[in-house]
């Protein structure tokens, strides 16, 4: 597992790799799901019948570890709120009592950023399906401004598949955590008839 620490708002000019990773997670991706979702093609941001969609990773296909976000089965924004410390299981799929994307929703994932100057994690870790990712330690991170993680190499989070994001937090509080990268969609229609916020199940 390779990746990069680096300030989110700079990506684009200081890490000229983050553009070949997007692409080649993006190719990779929708090769994928023009082979599991058949005879579907693929329609860009605008699908039409007999087309599968992209999109920016939405919220609404996670969960956060509140009360009210579980409650509701899915995040409306990338904000939550870590209310307990140590280590925790802060996002992971809202389908489910395990932690699942939804059915007809793949995800390529390109890194994970930090919306805020407070960070209140010193470390996190990934589990996509049944593969446990290695601790990242994010403490060299404090000295950032809204720091981003950009892996080398994306990773495809599949439709009925476990994801999980574990961190060890510090303090208690108000967090933005980004997940980096595109989605795509079987349905698209989910997305054009649904309120902003709303979830897309």
């Amino acid at each position: 597992m390779s990746y990069v620490i680096c300030e989110y708002d700079k990506v684009k000019q200081n890490f000229p790799e983050f553009k070949r990773t997007m692409e080649n997670l993006a190719t990779t991706l929708r090769a994928k799901c023009a082979a599991d979702w058949s005879p579907k093609t693929f329609g860009g941001l605008t699908p039409t019948s007999g087309q599968f969609g992209e999109t920016t990773i939405l919220p609404a296909l996670f969960r956060d570890d509140t009360q009210v976000a579980a409650l509701a089965g899915f995040m409306p924004t990338w904000e939550q709120w870590l209310n307990v410390l140590g280590h925790r299981t802060i996002m992971q799929g809202s389908s489910g009592a395990g932690g699942i994307i939804p059915e007809d929703y793949k995800v390529g994932l390109a890194g994970i950023a930090f919306l805020d100057k407070a960070i209140r994690v010193s470390e996190i870790k990934m589990q996509i399906s049944d593969k446990k990712m290695p601790r990242i330690n994010i403490e060299e991170a404090l000295a950032y401004n809204k720091p981003a993680i950009i892996f080398e190499n994306g990773y495809i989070l599949d439709e009925e598949t476990g994801f999980d994001l574990n961190a060890y937090v510090t303090t208690r509080g108000p967090q933005r955590i980004k997940l980096l990268g595109l989605q795509m969609n079987r349905v698209p229609n989910r997305l054009q008839v649904t309120n902003t916020g709303a979830t897309l199940l």
